[in-house]
């Protein structure tokens, strides 16, 4: 890249509400009670998303992307797809422990899934549960 195109990172930040219950299927009541805690109960939370792209500044837009293409893909494949769910029951999410930590994976490949579409590459996937709590994903090549 040359060096006259400065890389940064943009970030959007989407909101929903969805409900879930930590619980491993493969693992007795007793088991998964003794693990979470009250989080084996049904509860939910109001989630933060950010997703971020990285890359240089085109000199013609003065964007490293374009935002409005990050916010339409996170509305359609974020928002419309677990607001007001059961995210335990959410196809995409199979059979996984529903944490803050599994969901950043889960949408960090939806969103991946649609880089091309993005404008630029997708570097992280941050979910918040709560104000205190979060997880984020920098993607398979971090790990």
């Amino acid at each position: 890249l040359p060096m006259d195109r400065p890389i940064l990172t943009i970030t959007h930040r989407i909101e929903f509400s969805a409900a879930h219950r930590m619980d491993n299927p493969s693992l007795s009541p007793e088991r998964n009670l003794e693990i979470f805690g009250p989080c084996n109960r049904i509860h939910g939370h109001n989630y933060v998303v950010e997703a971020s792209l990285t890359g240089p500044v085109n000199p013609e837009t003065g964007m490293v992307a374009n935002l409005v293409d990050l916010m339409g893909i996170m509305q359609e494949e974020i928002f419309e797809q677990l607001d007001h769910q059961f995210l335990n029951e959410v196809s995409w999410l199979g059979k996984i422990v529903v944490s803050a930590e599994t969901l950043a994976v889960a949408i960090w490949e939806r969103l991946a899934a649609r880089e091309k579409e993005l404008g630029a590459p997708l570097t992280l996937v941050r979910v918040f549960e709560s104000e205190a709590n979060s997880a984020e994903y920098r993607g398979p090549s971090q790990n």
